[in-house]
């Protein structure tokens, strides 16, 4: 890529971020605490290795399982948090709260 292909992309990069509707949080786990904040979510994620944000996932699951067609394996998609974990976990912070 040369220089001035670079910049294009960027002003590509950067037409795109202009635009609020692609700045919206894509996550479908809309119950989690850090729905909409990119950055807290990644860096948990992040710390604790055990898989990528859910609205990451899209963007690998069809790479992963072509992957794993050539391997002979098989991929699946991890258990998502169930909304009833994270009303549990707002009345236990209430609770605490509470003192």
């Amino acid at each position: 890529m040369t220089k001035e292909e670079y910049y294009e992309k960027i002003k590509e990069i950067r037409s795109i971020l202009a635009n609020p509707d692609n700045l919206k949080c894509s996550c479908p786990n809309t119950e989690c605490e850090w729905h909409g904040d990119c950055k807290k979510c990644v860096a948990q994620h992040r710390y604790f290795k055990k898989h990528i944000p859910s609205c990451l996932q899209i963007v690998f699951n069809d790479k992963i399982k072509d992957i794993a067609q050539i391997f002979e394996m098989t991929a699946t998609e991890s258990e998502k948090t169930r909304s009833e974990y994270w009303d549990y976990v707002r009345e236990r912070d209430r609770r605490e709260k509470k003192g």
